[in-house]
């Protein structure tokens, strides 16, 4: 087994970062429209709305953990909220997804960070278990979300107020 390397990912990465992506998305059931240019522009460009760790086993990125600084006021702390946490199929079970982890927890706490938080699917008992197994705990919450279409609805309102 290749020694593995736990690294910021770089623009040179843009491309496999977007490519695990549609990946992940698929494995979920999802059709991720994202591009390396999007992984450009928004994790290396002048304002980046996210950051990416990833795992390189023998120069081949295993993994990642896309994720943006956040607070919450339940905590009144500044914290990681995760979007996604990914290995690919054939690199799981040898500890890149707990290394992942552990290091998305690290720079959490070397941030001023007192939390990760983020969502795994109902069906995704693997990922649950995993998350489980590294002390997560599952929290009764309901994720919503407005979706592009009722997003542009919503905001049309406001701005018929003004």
């Amino acid at each position: 087994m290749a020694a593995l390397r736990i690294r910021d990912a770089v623009a040179d990465d843009a491309g496999a970062i977007a490519d695990l992506i549609r990946q992940f998305s698929a494995e979920d059931g999802q059709a991720s429209p994202i591009t390396p240019e999007e992984v450009l522009r928004n994790a290396f460009g002048p304002r980046p709305r996210f950051f990416v760790i990833v795992a390189e086993e023998a120069a081949r990125i295993a993994g990642y953990v896309l994720y943006y600084p956040s607070y919450d006021t339940d905590h009144a702390a500044r914290g990681f909220y995760l979007q996604d946490v990914y290995v690919r199929p054939e690199a799981r079970g040898r500890g890149i997804g707990r290394a992942l982890m552990a290091e998305a927890a690290q720079r959490c706490l070397q941030d001023g960070g007192l939390y990760l938080f983020w969502n795994a699917l109902e069906g995704n008992a693997g990922g649950r278990a995993f998350y489980r197994a590294i002390g997560a705990r599952e929290e009764p919450v309901v994720t919503l979300s407005l979706q592009p279409e009722s997003l542009r609805v919503l905001a049309a309102m406001r701005a018929q107020e003004r």
